[in-house]
């Protein structure tokens, strides 16, 4: 329900103006006077603002300042209500960037058709700026990383010529040759995810060219040498138990050993060391199931719900490395080939499962 902020100083038009808009099924909330307003609006950030403009403590070209100086309500539609309909006050008023003027004593139908007129302009300019960071968001994806790659690729060469010469002779050098060479191998992991979740949209459109395009024959071996790969970089092979049936699967290598990757990178990420990290592929009827379980501090009902792009859940001051795209990333994937993607996270144990369905 839309919130339609009413401050005017006339309890009757106050109270007859709130009777209407909530007859047509909008949420009212009222002010007396200016300054009320305009807290009113910086607690309750209403989607729309009706004001007079003759009040006591603050005028509605005050209370209009006020808001539009405040980021917070700087774009929030903003209709004046007034008895003067003088051509000077209507100026006054866009020009200091009202969106409408409504006129005492008002009629209903005009209330009501300027308050929806506003609202779905709003709407439309929330949409159309979704839509442009969208687009800038895309390119962003999907030209920067290769320029990074090849910067990458640069910074790599120089630090093994570098390492060459003087890592055998210079302990410190090695160690910081080594934190180099992983740190770049972050990168380009982090690099890849956000190029390939930039592809998502432009691939889903083919989805039922990929289901055919690839398989592979020796799951296991991939599962186990990529969890033991990611393992080995959180330093946490002594945690990992890998229990994987050999079965033929309708994925390419590459988004097979992605969505390995991703799965036991966060379990690695969101589990302290010492603790279980369990990676299951068994088969289920018609179904593939791969598993992969930890015993962190897991996610709530609400947190699961809430998962995309971006986002990231942790617990204390420690923010954990990377993009957040994970989870997102490894969902895209999973719907990409007709798979399920879970998360369950109950009784100190969170496991994530993708199915795959065998029908080749």
């Amino acid at each position: 329900m839309q919130k339609v902020l009413i401050i005017e100083d006339d309890h009757a038009i106050r109270k007859q103006m709130a009777q209407v808009l909530r007859f047509e099924g909008f949420d009212p909330l009222e002010a007396a006077d200016g300054k009320l307003g305009v807290a009113s609006a910086l607690k309750n950030l209403p989607d729309l603002i009706i004001c007079d403009i003759l009040m006591p403590e603050m005028d509605g070209f005050g209370v209009l300042q006020a808001l539009r100086d405040n980021p917070r309500t700087m774009m929030t539609p903003f209709i004046f209500l007034t008895a003067l309909a003088g051509l000077t006050d209507r100026r006054r008023g866009m020009a200091e960037g009202a969106d409408d003027y409504i006129t005492k004593p008002f009629q209903a139908e005009a209330l009501l058709a300027s308050v929806r007129r506003r609202l779905e302009k709003r709407r439309r300019q929330n949409e159309e700026s979704r839509l442009r960071a969208e687009e800038v968001s895309l390119a962003v994806a999907t030209l920067v990383p290769e320029e990074i790659l090849g910067t990458l690729d640069f910074i790599t060469t120089v630090t093994n010529l570098l390492a060459l010469k003087y890592a055998a002779g210079d302990t410190e050098v090695a160690a910081m040759h080594e934190a180099v060479a992983r740190e770049s191998v972050r990168l380009r992991r982090m690099i890849r995810r956000l190029h390939l979740y930039a592809q998502l949209p432009q691939l889903y459109a083919r989805r039922f060219e990929l289901t055919k395009s690839g398989q592979i024959d020796n799951s296991k071996e991939s599962i186990e040498r990529i969890a033991h790969e990611v393992s080995r970089t959180w330093r946490r092979e002594p945690d990992l138990t890998i229990t994987a049936e050999q079965v033929k699967l309708p994925l390419c290598e590459e988004y097979l050993g992605l969505l390995v990757e991703e799965l036991v990178d966060n379990a690695c990420k969101f589990s302290p060391s010492g603790t279980t990290i369990e990676v299951q592929g068994t088969v289920q009827r018609a179904f593939w199931s791969l598993a992969v379980s930890n015993r962190g501090e897991g996610l709530s009902a609400e947190q699961i719900a809430r998962m995309g792009a971006f986002k990231q859940f942790w617990s204390g001051n420690k923010k954990p490395q990377g993009l957040g795209l994970g989870l997102a990333l490894t969902q895209g994937i999973a719907r990409l080939h007709g798979c399920e993607f879970t998360i369950q996270s109950e009784a100190g144990v969170t496991t994530a499962t993708i199915l795959v369905p065998l029908e080749f």
